[in-house]
């Protein structure tokens, strides 16, 4: 007993020395070979279990478990069988007395050490093993232990590293599958009983006139009243402790369902049950009263409650990602999209005290990245197989995402939804193309989509080309595009701005593709409108003694003149994007409107060169300099994505009409030839 005390004595000294300010780098090595030396001794086990259940200091109990980590991953085979035995009783007694009181990373090394003892021994020499794990969860006052030792087994027994035999990873991953019935089942039960325990107690607050949430579109999405009801109950006010053990299933479901294949033991209690705790990310109130009672202890409580619904959208997206279902599953995969858009409603309902985007901004950030992430996987997952569907309103849903992408409080999260509706677009353009083996048909893709969709998705598309564009327009959108940092490159070499404009024209671009004629028709009067203020600016120069002046001075007559050519650059740069619609095959359907713009192309290249606006001062000369710079430089880069489009003129057309090719080449010839310097 001395000796050991001793012993447990020199260990602390040792460590307090070693991570101790003034102790140099030798030293540490010296003690490191110390206690490297120690690990290696047969037998060293012994003394950290004597020194686990005997200190108080943090790091000689990290030492200890990793002496234990070291002996069961590396030298278990060399180990005694009796010694083995004895480890695997002391260890979980250990935990079990110790639990409450250890540090919480203790804590997790010591429930990681003892899994890592399962993982070689279960079931064999370890019988009770996850038998252990079980009571541990079904009594009261070790439920968290339980939980912990659950998700930790989940994590390394189901996805092992790769010191492990093939067979014994298989091995371990069938004896886990055959306990997930009953494991699934216990989350429910222990998820269920604390919402229904709280659910009683709940103050149910009167119904205010702005706050009814089942309107046409909840009714048309939970087929059954009854699942409505369920949804619409007040949210329960969790004591700490339900929270934590409510927050620990939640992970260990989240974790479950990432290995898991999709079956019947998911059963659709369990996932209405997430459902409840996913309205908990939805529920601004909490904020409010943190915020209101200002209590550091109600902030917290505040941000655990958030952090319950971004644990249950964990849960989903972990369901959602898997591409394989069963038959038996779609109905259940159905529901679960009914419940999440019906939160997605919830989230987007406006109402006389909230805007959608300050409905938004006070919900948690990550909630909202989850609930982005579920949306992009069901349109990329899951969209086709849920269209067919007739209960299912597709529509609909395209008129919450819409609302849900454009009142993003963030720049990232509206970028993450361009994305989801660059997805949609892809799905629809990809679906069009495999359904019409008509050649004739593909190529007026107006036709095919009413074929194919009876107008279903026309409308959604042209509001969303629509409000794409007025995103990316100083006009209508200043403030959110001055916020934007044009300074600082990205890794892709982009500045932010540069990407801002970039993701929306990719969506431009992908509408163009289903809907030329509506794309062209949206598109070309904004552009028309900006080019209109850009070729007037003639009659405003002026000749000053130092050469010519842009006579405009007045400081909103500046600001105007700034967005309108900062919009034009934009423009410019979208109708390039779109050159290629007008080439091959489509080259004859859509010759008028491309003539068109490229008229429009040489005209404006040609008054920039010949004007030379971007030499000419101007009242500020630090902003309209570079305005009109670019402006010049986009309409030059615009009318050089045209190029193919003229070479397909020159084979095709100018011999019925060569007057017209000539006109076009010899003024964009004129508009350049000034531009190139003597000096390369």
């Amino acid at each position: 007993q001395a000796s050991e005390e001793a012993s447990l004595r020199a260990l602390e000294s040792l460590m307090t020395e070693f991570f101790h300010n003034c102790t140099t780098n030798e030293r540490k090595r010296e003690i490191e070979e110390l206690l490297n030396n120690f690990a290696q001794q047969i037998g060293a086990w012994r003394l950290c279990l004597y020194f686990l259940s005997s200190t108080r200091n943090d790091y000689v109990m990290m030492y200890s478990l990793t002496v234990f980590e070291n002996l069961i991953n590396k030298m278990w085979l060399g180990v005694p069988s009796q010694d083995k035995m004895e480890i695997r009783s002391c260890l979980p007694k250990l935990l079990l007395a110790h639990h409450k009181t250890l540090p919480y990373f203790i804590r997790n090394k010591l429930c990681k050490v003892i899994v890592d003892i399962g993982r070689q021994d279960w079931p064999m020499f370890y019988h009770d093993f996850f038998t252990n794990i079980l009571q541990l969860i079904q009594s009261p006052v070790t439920t968290p232990l339980g939980l912990i030792m659950l998700k930790t087994t989940s994590e390394e027994l189901a996805c092992p590293r790769e010191d492990l035999s093939i067979a014994r990873k298989e091995e371990l991953r069938k004896l886990l599958l055959d306990q997930v019935q009953t494991v699934l089942g216990l989350l429910t039960g222990i998820l269920e009983s604390i919402w229904d325990k709280h659910s009683v107690t709940a103050a149910t607050p009167p119904p205010s006139p702005t706050s009814g949430e089942s309107g046409d579109l909840l009714s048309s999405l939970l087929q059954s009243p009854s699942a409505a009801k369920l949804l619409n109950q007040p949210i329960p006010i969790l004591d700490v402790e339900s929270e934590y053990i409510c927050s620990l299933a939640l992970e260990c479901l989240a974790h479950l369902f990432s290995w898991i294949p999709l079956s019947t033991s998911i059963t659709p209690s369990l996932l209405t049950t997430i459902f409840h705790f996913a309205r908990f990310g939805c529920d601004t109130r909490v904020r409010k009263m943190s915020s209101v009672n200002g209590s550091s202890q109600n902030s917290v409580l505040g941000q655990e409650r958030g952090r319950l619904g971004v644990l249950a959208m964990s849960c989903i997206n972990e369901l959602m990602s898997k591409n394989c279902v069963p038959m038996e599953f779609e109905e259940y995969l159905l529901r679960m999209f009914q419940q999440t858009f019906y939160l997605l409603q919830k989230i987007t309902k406006e109402n006389n005290a909230h805007t959608v985007k300050s409905r938004l901004e006070e919900l948690d950030e990550s909630y909202i990245e989850k609930f982005t992430d579920f949306l992009r996987l069901f349109v990329s997952v899951h969209l086709r197989r849920i269209e067919s569907y007739s209960q299912f309103p597709v529509v609909e849903f395209l008129a919450l995402l819409f609302k849900y992408t454009f009142h993003q409080p963030t720049h990232e999260g509206y970028f993450s939804c361009l994305d989801i509706w660059t997805l949609f677009l892809d799905y629809l353009t990809s679906k069009i193309k495999s359904r019409l083996a008509d050649k004739e048909a593909v190529l007026n893709s107006k036709l095919s989509l009413c074929f194919l969709c009876g107008h279903r998705y026309e409308d959604a598309l042209v509001l969303l080309l629509t409000e794409v564009l007025n995103r990316i327009q100083f006009r209508y959108n200043q403030a959110q595009l001055e916020e934007l940092d044009d300074e600082t490159l990205d890794d892709d070499q982009q500045t932010e701005w540069q990407r801002y404009l970039r993701q929306s024209l990719e969506v431009v671009a992908k509408v163009m593709e289903l809907l030329p004629t509506h794309a062209f028709s949206t598109l070309f009067p904004v552009l028309q409108d900006n080019l209109e203020v850009y070729l007037g600016l003639q009659q405003f120069v002026v000749t000053s003694g130092t050469g010519h002046r842009l006579n405009i001075t007045a400081e909103n007559d500046c600001r105007r003149l700034h967005c309108s050519l900062r919009d034009l650059s934009s423009l410019l740069q979208a109708v390039g994007r779109l050159a290629e619609y007008f080439t091959g095959d489509v080259f004859a359907a859509r010759f008028n409107d491309a003539l068109t713009v490229v008229e429009r192309l040489v005209k404006v290249t040609l008054y920039g060169s010949q004007i030379k606006l971007y030499n000419i001062e101007t009242a500020v000369p630090s902003v309209l300099k570079p305005d009109l710079i670019d402006v010049h430089a986009q309409s030059l880069a615009a009318l050089q994505a045209y190029a193919h489009w003229l070479a397909q003129f020159y084979s095709e057309v100018h011999r019925q009409n060569p007057e017209q090719f000539i006109s076009l080449v010899s003024t964009t010839l004129e508009a350049i030839t000034p531009l190139i310097s003597s000096k390369v």
